[in-house]
C-alpha cells in the first residue's frame, strides 16, 4: 500500500515506507508518466533508501485536473513536496526525460529560496536545456505523427488505444502536456549547482546522446560520465534491475559519506 500525503498542489507518493531509512529518493517520472512508473524499482532498492514519487495533476488519480505545463510552478511544486519540513532525513532526486528537467529546477528553486538541497541528483535520457535544445528535439517528433510519439514512449502505441479515441486522449493529454511543459521551458544562465551528479542513458536513444548527456555537466560543479544501457529512450523497462544496482551505488557512495552510520 503506497502512503500518500498532499502538499500544495502536489501529491507525494511514498511507495514503499521505510521510516528507518537514512535517505529518501524522490524519482520524477518522464513524460505522461504517474508515480506507478517507478513502483518495480521499489524491491530493488537497499534498505536505507525510502522510495518516493510524486503525483502530478493530469495524470492517475489526478487524471480529471488540468495538467501544469509551465516547468516553474512544478518545479516549485517538487521543491515544496521534498522539502517541507516534516521529514529531517537527507533526500536525492532522480528523473528520467520531463522528470529529470523537473528535477534540475526544482534544485534551483531549493537553492534560491535558502532551502535544503540533494545529496544527489540522477539526470536519466534527457539533455541539457542550453540553446533551446529541447524545442529542436522535440518538434520533428511531435510533428512525426504515431511513429513520433511512439518514440517518446519508447514503442508503438498499443492497438487498443487506436481504436479507442477517449482512450487516447486520456493517455496523451499528460503526455503532450509535459511537451508543452518541455517547449515553453526557457533556460536561465546561474552558477553550477554544488550537488553531485549522476548520468544515465540508453546506447540507442535516438532522442538523447552521450554527447548531448554531457551537456549536464556545465550546470553541476562536478562532471559525471554518463552510464549508458542496452536500449533506447525507456531503456529502463528492460534494464530494471541492472539500472537500480547502478543508481545505488552511485547514491551510495554520497550517502555513506553523508550518513557514516549507513
Amino acid at each position: 500500500m503506497w502512503a500518500v500525503c498532499v502538499t500544495g498542489g502536489l501529491t507525494r507518493v511514498v511507495l514503499q515506507e521505510r521510516p528507518e531509512a537514512a535517505v529518501r529518493l524522490y524519482c520524477l517520472p518522464p513524460a505522461g508518466a504517474g508515480a506507478g512508473f517507478f513502483a518495480p524499482w521499489v524491491e530493488l532498492l537497499p534498505a536505507w533508501a525510502e522510495m518516493c514519487s510524486v503525483s502530478l495533476p493530469g495524470r492517475g488519480s489526478r487524471a480529471e485536473e488540468p495538467s501544469l505545463t509551465d516547468t516553474a510552478a512544478v518545479a516549485a511544486l517538487v521543491a515544496e513536496i521534498v522539502d517541507d519540513g516534516a521529514d529531517p532525513r537527507p533526500f536525492a532526486l532522480f528523473g528520467h526525460s520531463v522528470g529529470a528537467l523537473v528535477a534540475f529546477e526544482a534544485v534551483r528553486t531549493l537553492r534560491a529560496s535558502g532551502g535544503r538541497l540533494p545529496l544527489w541528483v540522477g539526470v536519466s535520457s534527457l539533455r541539457g536545456p542550453q540553446d533551446g535544445a529541447y524545442a529542436r528535439g522535440l518538434l520533428p517528433l511531435l510533428m512525426g505523427g504515431l511513429e513520433g510519439v511512439g518514440q517518446l514512449v519508447g514503442g508503438p502505441i498499443p492497438h487498443r488505444l487506436l481504436k479507442d479515441p477517449v482512450l487516447m486522449a486520456v493517455a496523451c493529454t499528460p503526455l503532450l502536456a509535459d511537451c508543452l511543459l518541455l517547449l515553453h521551458h526557457r533556460h536561465r544562465d546561474e552558477p553550477p549547482l554544488e550537488v553531485p551528479l549522476a548520468l544515465y542513458g540508453g546506447a540507442q536513444d535516438p532522442t538523447t546522446s552521450e554527447r548531448q548527456l554531457l551537456e549536464w555537466n556545465e550546470l553541476f560543479s562536478t562532471a559525471a560520465r554518463p552510464r549508458l544501457f542496452e536500449g533506447g529512450h525507456m531503456y529502463m523497462h528492460g534494464q530494471t534491475e541492472t539500472l537500480v544496482r547502478q543508481v545505488a551505488a552511485d547514491l551510495g557512495a554520497v550517502v555513506h559519506e553523508a550518513v557514516p552510520a549507513v
